[in-house]
C-alpha cells in the first residue's frame, strides 16, 4: 500500500500479497503496478509464491486450449494457440532462457566461456533445436489427450509445479555469477521452498487425485534435478537462465508422464 500521505510508495516488506505481486512481475508480463518498492533481493521471500503463479499461467494457457477445442478446432491447433497465449503471459521468459542455456553448455568449452554465450543474445542452432523440441514435445501431448478438460487440467497443474520447484533450485544450487537474477536473489529461506512444496503438492492433488498428482510431482522433480544437476556440472550452479530452463524441463517432464499414465 502507498502511504496516503506521502507520493512514495511503500518499502517491501514479505507478506504473501506483496510475494504474489512480485511473483507476477518477475515470472510475467502482465501490467502489475505494485505500490511498493522492491529490488532482486524479494525474490528470497516471493519465490514461495512461484506455484501460485503458475496456476495463474496456467489457468490462462488452459482456457485458451479448453476454448479452442470447444470451438472445435483440432487438438493439435488447439494446443499451438494455447502455447502461444502461454508464451504471450509470459514474455516467453523460459523459452529465452532455456535456449540461452543449451547454447552455453553446447557451445562453450569452460565455465567463462559457457557463461559469456549464456548471456549473448545472438540465438544459435542449440538454441533453436532446444525450442522446437519443447514446444513441439508441449504441442505434441496436449493434441494427443483424449479429453480437452483433461489437457486443461494438465496444463495447469505442470505450469504451476514446474514454476514451484525453481524455489528449491534458488536453496539448493550455489549462484554461477556473481551478479545477474541467481546471484542479486540470494538463497531463500528453507521455509521458502516448503511453502512451495506444500502449494505443489495441494495443486496436484487437488487437480489430479492423489495417484496422477504423485506421478506428476516426481516427474518434475526428475527433471527439475537432471537440469540442476547438469548445471552444477557444467556452471558450477545456477543463474536466471538455468532456473527458466529447470521451469521448462519439469512442465516437459510432467506433461509427458501424465500423459503416459492416462
Amino acid at each position: 500500500m502507498t502511504d496516503p500521505h506521502s507520493n512514495k510508495p511503500s518499502a517491501y516488506k514479505g507478506g504473501w500479497i506483496q510475494d504474489f505481486m512480485v511473483g507476477l512481475i518477475f515470472l510475467t508480463r502482465l501490467p502489475i503496478q505494485p505500490g511498493f518498492t522492491f529490488d532482486m533481493t524479494a525474490l528470497k521471500s516471493a519465490c514461495r509464491a512461484f506455484a501460485l503463479i503458475g496456476l495463474i499461467v496456467g489457468g490462462v494457457t488452459g482456457t485458451v486450449y479448453l476454448l479452442a477445442a470447444y470451438m472445435g478446432l483440432p487438438l493439435h491447433v488447439s494446443a499451438i494457440l494455447a502455447i502461444a497465449a502461454q508464451i504471450v503471459v509470459t514474455g516467453a521468459l523460459h523459452e529465452d532462457a532455456i535456449g540461452d542455456v543449451v547454447d552455453g553448455f553446447g557451445g562453450g568449452t569452460d565455465k567463462q566461456k559457457k557463461l559469456a554465450i549464456m548471456r549473448d543474445s545472438r540465438v544459435g542452432t542449440y538454441a533453436v533445436v532446444a525450442l522446437i523440441l519443447v514446444i513441439g514435445l508441449k504441442i505434441s501431448v496436449l493434441g494427443s489427450m483424449p479429453d480437452p478438460l483433461l489437457g486443461f487440467a494438465f496444463i495447469v497443474v505442470a505450469a504451476s509445479l514446474s514454476r514451484g520447484l525453481i524455489t528449491w533450485a534458488l536453496y539448493l544450487l550455489p549462484a554461477a555469477r556473481v551478479d545477474g537474477l541467481g546471484h542479486g536473489a540470494g538463497r531463500p529461506d528453507m521455509m521458502a521452498p516448503l511453502a512451495s512444496t506444500v502449494i505443489c503438492v495441494l495443486v496436484a492433488i487437488f487437480i489430479l487425485g492423489p495417484q496422477l498428482g504423485a506421478i506428476a510431482l516426481m516427474a518434475g522433480i526428475v527433471g527439475a534435478s537432471l537440469m540442476g544437476m547438469i548445471a552444477k556440472r557444467q556452471i558450477g550452479g545456477q543463474t536466471g537462465d538455468v532456473l527458466g530452463a529447470i521451469q521448462q524441463i519439469s512442465e516437459v517432464f510432467i506433461l509427458i508422464a501424465c500423459l503416459a499414465a492416462i
